[in-house]
């Protein structure tokens, strides 16, 4: 990574989790490109938040499951800061929920199709940026990968479940050029995507955190803002739950 002011990419970041991944990653000292699809008013707001704290963001529009736009995403970093040194993949695919007897076909391609999407065509255009300093990408994922933890689930489980895969042939073939790439898999949250979650299901999962509480964007963004510090250079090919110690049963 260069030694000051490193660059950093995060893709859905206009609002949630991916917002307060730019946020933390300004705070830090990266210049972020705060990428949406369709949402500008919101991106514009995270970055007059970044600013405003006295750091450097741009928005950007895109479409990061379409090759085209992810290069795009790419370039304007480039173009715009002169290099690429993190690429946090967190775009929001949609659930894709239905029972296994339930979901059609399309719905579950579908969200597999675009969750994969969204993270191999910006690897796709980062891979020769990053390399240039051995960089870092942090794929967002979610401990559903680990099985059914909540019924009408299976597409999002299978697709996070493909997504970690594919992380891991990306650590192991971007490691010669000193690329660190990590998957962090988010545990129970509170965001504006889980507040259609009704309220005593609610209770239920928080009562099986042990630490007694749903993680916050900030818990993700902290640890996502490790992974792509300059302290992991030697930390590859993991899969880290930030969850509160859900995975430990209670």
């Amino acid at each position: 990574m260069t030694a000051t002011e490193p660059t950093a990419v995060v893709t859905g970041a206009s609002r949630g989790i991916g917002a307060a991944i730019a946020r933390e990653l300004a705070a830090r000292g990266h210049r972020v490109v705060v990428n949406h699809r369709d949402s500008p008013l919101a991106a514009a707001a995270v970055v007059k938040e970044i600013e405003a704290a006295g750091g450097t963001a741009v928005a950007h529009a895109a479409d990061i499951t379409r090759a085209e736009d992810a290069r795009g995403l790419i370039t304007r970093a480039v173009t715009e800061f002169g290099g690429l040194d993190v690429l946090v993949c967190n775009a929001n695919v949609g659930l894709g929920q239905g029972t296994v007897s339930t979901v059609d076909w399309e719905a579950f391609a579908g969200k597999v199709h675009d969750e994969l999407a969204a993270a191999f065509h910006p690897t796709r255009a980062a891979l020769p940026e990053l390399a240039r300093h051995g960089g870092r990408i942090v794929y967002l994922s979610s401990d559903a990968y680990r099985g059914p933890a909540a019924p009408g689930m299976a597409a999002h489980s299978t697709a996070k479940a493909a997504l970690n895969a594919y992380a891991m042939f990306v650590a192991r073939e971007a490691a010669a050029d000193g690329i660190s790439v990590n998957v962090l898999s988010a545990g129970l949250v509170r965001t504006e995507a889980s507040e259609s979650i009704p309220p005593e299901m609610w209770d239920r999962m928080v009562a099986r955190v042990p630490h007694g509480r749903a993680g916050t964007p900030d818990d993700i963004a902290r640890a996502v803002a490790f992974l792509a510090g300059p302290d992991t250079a030697y930390l590859t090919g993991q899969i880290i739950s930030v969850n509160g110690g859900s995975s430990l049963g209670r």
